[in-house]
């Protein structure tokens, strides 16, 4: 599937992924066909970015304004014949008889050459527009099918029933593998976006940060395996609660519920403290993942907490953030500066920075304001740099669509900056 902007999407292709509203209404689903009366309608409901079926992209129909080659202009007219026949020819003048005392016989005068076609006008065909590029962590596929996997396991526990978790070992060493199969894994910028709180996306997700935070951090192989399988069960004590924890601030739950909802560490470690194929580092993460390195965490508040225990902690805080798993859901960027300003406080220093330069502050199909108070879509992120996009500028700072594509890439123009997302 690809991600484009409303504004380049056409007629007849395919929606790849549900289009949703901020709170998850369904507007357009997977396989619907695009008519142009569904772009206008995209346009209207402020939604700026759909997924779509990257072959129907491809089989689009080309756009008309290729021009002709000059080989399309019509031929000269032949040079008019003299039989009888060709009366669309032109007849030549007779030539006069020559006089007695006439030296030399006057020449014919030469036949009229017809004028030349005129030639056939070129135009300079349209640069491409510049297409989206976002950088995820794991392949379309391989994410759906490791979430697929994650949740039949996990659905199959049994609390003291832990037979089937061991299968989740493969599957921290097939995430870890496709994610060495890139070279310069450590050296991007990921997007990753605001979704719903779905429990089994959000342990994979904070799998994946996870594990590339310990790569860029020159973890061992073995410490990179724990944080790996810890985060895919970390929090395995969720399943045990009856508090409803989906897009709650659990802060602003009464006593009693935040008190058991503080509790799932504690019943997710129960349930695997005797497991032999789990290092005791990795059920340590599962048991103090919440807690910080000031002693302000839970269950126990303790200030004890390994580096490989802070690394599963940023990311289980950050991924919390985003998709609303016992806190109330912001976006990527606002996320973000919460961990930047726990920096030192929660998480050592270079976690903290190390988990900055991985993530991209403004995902690609973001919708932003610069300085220069125009309007802005995400289209790539530029490595090393991820505060700095590129961007297509869609509206001037007087609100006018602008005509033609106007990109800003803002390594290259460091006077133009982000100053705000808009919803």
């Amino acid at each position: 599937m690809k991600l484009v902007t409303v504004e380049d999407l056409r007629d007849g292709n395919v929606i790849a992924s549900d289009v949703l509203l901020e709170d998850y209404t369904v507007v357009l689903s997977k396989g619907t066909v695009i008519k142009d009366p569904y772009i206008e309608k995209l346009r209207e409901l402020d939604i700026y970015t759909v997924y779509i079926e990257e072959d129907a992209e491809e089989e689009a129909p080309a756009p008309k304004s290729t021009p002709k080659t000059a080989a399309a202009a019509p031929k000269p007219a032949a040079a008019p014949k003299s039989a009888p026949n060709a009366s669309a020819a032109p007849k030549a003048p007779a030539a006069p008889k020559p006089t007695p005392n006439a030296s030399a016989a006057p020449k014919a005068p030469a036949t009229p050459k017809p004028a030349p076609a005129p030639k056939a006008e070129t135009k300079k065909p349209a640069s491409p527009k510049l297409p989206m590029e976002e950088i995820t962590i794991l392949k379309e596929d391989v994410q759906e099918q490791v979430k697929s996997k994650i949740k039949d396991i996990l659905e199959l526990h049994v609390y003291q029933k832990t037979e089937g978790l061991k299968k989740l070992s493969e599957t921290a060493q097939n995430i870890i593998e496709d994610i060495l199969e890139d070279d310069a894994v450590v050296e991007k910028v990921y997007d990753v976006k605001e979704r719903s709180a779905d429990i089994y996306e959000h342990s994979l997700q904070v799998c994946t940060i996870a594990t590339l935070i310990a790569l860029k951090l020159g973890l061992s192989e073995k410490e990179v395996y724990d944080i790996s399988v810890s985060s895919l069960i970390h929090d395995l004590g969720l399943r045990y609660l009856v508090v409803r924890y989906e897009d709650q601030d659990i802060n602003l739950l009464p006593a009693k519920e935040q008190e058991e909802y503080k509790k799932h560490s504690i019943y997710g470690y129960t349930a695997i403290k005797n497991e032999d194929w789990l290092s005791d580092n990795a059920k340590e993460i599962v048991l103090n993942h919440h807690e910080h390195k000031d002693g302000s965490g839970f269950p126990l508040g303790t200030d004890l907490v390994s580096r490989m225990t802070q690394i599963v902690s940023v990311c289980d805080e950050f991924d919390e953030l985003i998709c609303g798993v016992g806190k109330a859901r912001v976006r990527v960027h606002e996320a973000i500066n919460l961990i930047r300003n726990y920096s030192g406080i929660w998480f050592d220093d270079d976690i903290v920075a190390a988990f900055l330069q991985l993530i991209a502050v403004y995902p690609v199909g973001s919708r932003v304001k610069t300085n220069k108070n125009e309007t802005a879509i995400v289209m790539r992120q530029n490595a090393h740099f991820p505060e700095r996009p590129v961007l297509r500028i869609v509206e001037d700072k007087f609100g006018q669509v602008i005509q033609g594509e106007k990109i800003v890439d803002l390594i290259k123009d460091t006077t133009v900056v982000i100053q705000s997302v808009i919803k």
